[in-house]
């Protein structure tokens, strides 16, 4: 089968033929028909985020497609059933894999980002049925990027409801693609008025068309923090999200966040979070750095697309050969919402 492959961090991938995976017991074969291409992806191309076990190796962990082939013992799904493919695998023993949190296992065994091989490729091997959400009205390769750029910003937003009360503001910092889920599910799911912070007009004007009830283009804004302050009568944001994650977009989440207010950091540019009361923050401010999200999640992000309340942003489809040219692209600015490879 053809395959994407990087041989080493800060250079291009290479499409390559290698086998098809066998599967085992329990395990299921499914056909790749879209695996969405992710900003980690790309820090983790470019040697930014060097977590990988091994190289060379195949990324892509927002997948979506049909099975191919099932296990002995497979009852959950069958053959051409069209599948969402969660991707934070883990080891299935410790705490946080027992109560249902497997992306925050303590040995992560996540898709394409540990031993396990990724979706830019024709096949993938999963190693438990569990791992497989049918798909009733939606085709594969554009359910791919519920997968994790509407599943991060859905935990994380789940997690901070209890501070998302109708007279209050949420902030948007980054309006790629979870940004542009982000501010979706907040106008989906809560009554708060939304404010949605990016460098591109482009995507500023998406963000309008889906509920953001004001836009600032950080850059025309030399006093943005003021600004923000002033529209929130200087009481701040009862929750910041932070779906950039480098030291000024945090310094201004943390800064404008609300005393039993909520910073929540989705993106990760390789900035540092500093709170240091009575200097640049408030009392009683909390800080969470979320992660990607769980299986019964990833249901509900799929039953709230598959009803057509939760609707897609703009996709861009591209064939494997062409991996490398939306890396550059996605690195460039230049993808208005996801890119979506198709093996």
């Amino acid at each position: 089968m053809k395959s994407a492959r990087l041989y080493e961090y800060g250079q291009p991938f290479r499409i390559e033929e290698v086998p098809s995976p066998a599967i085992g017991e329990g395990e299921v074969l499914v056909k790749i028909e879209g695996a969405g291409f992710c900003h980690s992806d790309l820090h983790i191309r470019d040697g930014e985020i060097r977590i990988l076990p091994k190289l060379p190796h195949t990324l892509g962990h927002e997948n979506a497609g049909v099975v191919a082939q099932v296990g002995r013992g497979v009852k959950a799904v069958k053959e051409g059933d069209p599948v969402v493919v969660y991707g934070g695998w883990g080891c299935g023993y410790c705490r946080w894999c027992i109560t249902g949190h497997e992306q925050l296992c303590i040995e992560p065994k996540w898709v394409g980002l540990s031993e396990y091989e990724g979706g830019y490729a024709e096949y993938l091997r999963v190693p438990r049925e569990r791992y497989l959400i049918k798909l009733e009205h939606l085709q594969p390769r554009e359910a791919a990027p519920l997968a994790d750029a509407a599943l991060t910003p859905y935990r994380a937003i789940k997690r901070a409801l209890p501070h998302l009360v109708p007279d209050s503001w949420a902030l948007v910092i980054g309006v790629g693609g979870l940004g542009q889920y982000g501010i979706k599910l907040l106008r989906l799911l809560t009554g708060v008025g939304i404010v949605a912070v990016d460098i591109n007009d482009e995507r500023l004007e998406l963000a309008r068309q889906y509920g953001a009830d004001r836009t600032y283009n950080s850059t025309r804004h030399p006093e943005l923090a003021k600004e923000l302050l002033d529209l929130t009568r200087g009481q701040g944001f009862m929750a910041c999200f932070d779906f950039v994650g480098t030291d000024e977009t945090l310094a201004l989440c943390i800064s404008l966040c609300a005393s039993e207010g909520k910073v929540s950091q989705i993106g990760l540019a390789g900035g540092t979070a500093r709170i240091k009361p009575l200097e640049n923050s408030r009392f009683e401010v909390l800080f969470e750095a979320t992660l990607w999200g769980n299986i019964q999640e990833l249901r509900e992000v799929v039953a709230l697309a598959e009803s057509g309340r939760l609707t897609p942003i703009p996709m861009e489809f591209y064939p494997l050969e062409q991996i490398n040219e939306v890396a550059q692209k996605l690195k460039a600015g230049q993808i208005k919402g996801r890119a979506v490879i198709v093996p």
